[in-house]
């Protein structure tokens, strides 16, 4: 169990503070563009994450651009694509021809006219237009794809505004890529709104909430459908949920407990900017958390990635809040407790869309970011790639422990009483000294034990813990060791 103390604390130190991202150079640039959206997907077989941006861009006009990935981050755009310039739309990448590569849909506003336009790959990232289907031309819309009827294949819906009226559509995936409309469905049509499929209650089948302007036109929905299984949906009815539009909503699992809890963000009826995380009890159903730290936002985007590697979603906001765009970082303790993390370098955006995805293959969490950024006294239009410097956190992986010689079981974790039990093996006799950190790396407690060589138990006390994550670490004169520990 010997191992560097240098080397330890740095890997402990990392895991625990505020992220190190960077604006990435690009040469040459994205372009910049703002009522956006953009998704990342390996479209040539390389096994690197490519980029699909779309939007409007200041003196250019609509725009949709691939960028391809060479595997250590660097994109160059590809030229000649048959895609469609469009703003105020979505993008969404899925199989759906059972070939094993990336397809496309694109909806939005082009020059003339709205369009949906689904784009199959022949696997080596050429794309070509699917002439005919069957797909509602809509924009300021969401598109989201997922396999609603359990058929292994991705069937897809799309929201958002026609020329004349709000449409909301789910189309059944016959394997092929060949789509048709299901009928009869129980969704509220919607604009300017988002959708987002997840499996709520357990029963490993794509439940989707919807949000934005119903066609009403004065009423704004957070509508959740619990799915059958069979891609038979009906409306829960009495959920906490506050109906907003200039929307955006992600799921993520926020509290470690193993269930789909989501963030909704956007303009309620009363016409205020709200973020509210609900937090689902495994059965779908959901309560709001409440003391937040997160800002009410419009014409935003949100995005969970776990970007400190401490095994838990952290959650990034962008948009037009109370005090103008923002891009805000919140770092989550593990218990669904957020801290925003102050000095970032992000350009604070609205109308954009944020994504993180490892682009350079280091495995940490990389972001994306395009909007409209007010650079006093303009406006201006940003697409921006930021690198996450981080070292990811191994401190709660088996295969680190391994790795590193370290032999601790913490027990039970999460705590559920007032005790924690410490075991691990020591290879010599002599004074230990064991410590309890927030994520912060904050001293909370401290204790002197004494061990012996071969199995040793120790008991620490956790009753002063409130809910959350916290390192435990073991020192002593040539022994180190950290785990990570919940208390609930």
């Amino acid at each position: 169990m010997k191992l560097s103390l240098v080397l330890l604390c740095l890997v402990f130190t990392q895991a625990i503070t505020a992220q190190n991202f960077e604006e990435a150079p690009q040469n040459p640039p994205f372009t910049g563009v703002d009522e956006s959206s953009i998704a990342f997907a390996d479209i040539d077989g390389d096994s690197d994450l490519d980029l699909l941006i779309s939007g409007m861009t200041s003196g250019i006009g609509r725009s949709t651009r691939l960028y391809v990935n060479d595997g250590s981050g660097n994109f160059s755009e590809v030229v000649e694509t048959p895609f469609e310039a469009v703003a105020a739309g979505s993008v969404a990448f899925a199989d759906v021809d059972g070939d094993d590569d990336q397809d496309l849909i694109i909806s939005g506003v082009t020059n003339s006219e709205h369009i949906t336009i689904l784009y199959i790959n022949d696997g080596a990232g050429n794309f070509t237009e699917v002439e005919e289907t069957l797909f509602w031309q809509v924009a300021f819309s969401s598109v989201a794809f997922a396999d609603v009827d359990g058929d292994n294949d991705q069937d897809v819906m799309i929201t958002g505004s026609t020329v004349w009226f709000f449409q909301i559509a789910l189309y059944i995936n016959d394997g092929a890529g060949n789509f048709t409309e299901l009928l009869d469905t129980p969704f509220d049509a919607v604009n300017n709104g988002s959708i987002a499929f997840a499996d709520v209650d357990g029963d490993n089948d794509p439940d989707v909430l919807i949000t934005g302007q119903n066609d009403t036109y004065v009423e704004y929905v957070s509508t959740l459908y619990i799915n059958d299984g069979l891609g038979n949906f009906s409306e829960v009815m009495d959920t906490p949920f506050e109906g907003v539009m200039y929307s955006t909503l992600a799921f993520a699992d926020v509290d470690g407990d193993n269930d789909q809890d989501v963030l909704i963000s956007g303009l309620n009826t009363s016409l205020e900017r709200v973020s509210h995380l609900y937090l689902n009890d495994g059965a779908g159903n959901f309560i709001e958390a409440l003391e937040t730290p997160f800002a009410g936002t419009q014409d935003g985007s949100i995005a969970f990635a776990d970007i400190d590697g401490d095994g838990d979603q952290d959650v990034l906001v962008t948009g037009w809040s109370d005090s103008g765009y923002i891009s805000k970082l919140y770092s989550n303790d593990g218990a669904g407790v957020f801290t925003e993390v102050m000095n970032t370098p992000f350009d604070n955006v609205g109308k954009g869309s944020v994504a993180f995805a490892d682009v350079d293959g280091d495995n940490d969490q990389d972001l994306m970011l395009t909007g409209e950024y007010f650079s006093n006294p303009d406006y201006m239009d940003v697409a921006k790639l930021y690198i996450n410097n981080g070292v990811p956190s191994s401190v709660n992986d088996g295969a680190f422990n391994s790795a590193k010689g370290i032999n601790m079981l913490l027990y039970p974790n999460p705590v559920v009483s007032e005790q924690l039990f410490v075991r691990y093996q020591s290879t010599q006799s002599g004074s230990v000294i064991v410590s309890v950190h927030d994520v912060r790396g904050q001293l909370i407690s401290q204790q002197n034990e004494f061990a012996v060589t071969g199995e040793q138990n120790f008991e620490v006390n956790t009753a002063s813990l409130t809910s959350g994550s916290y390192f435990l670490k073991l020192e002593s004169a040539q022994e180190t060791g950290t785990a990570r520990f919940m208390v609930h």
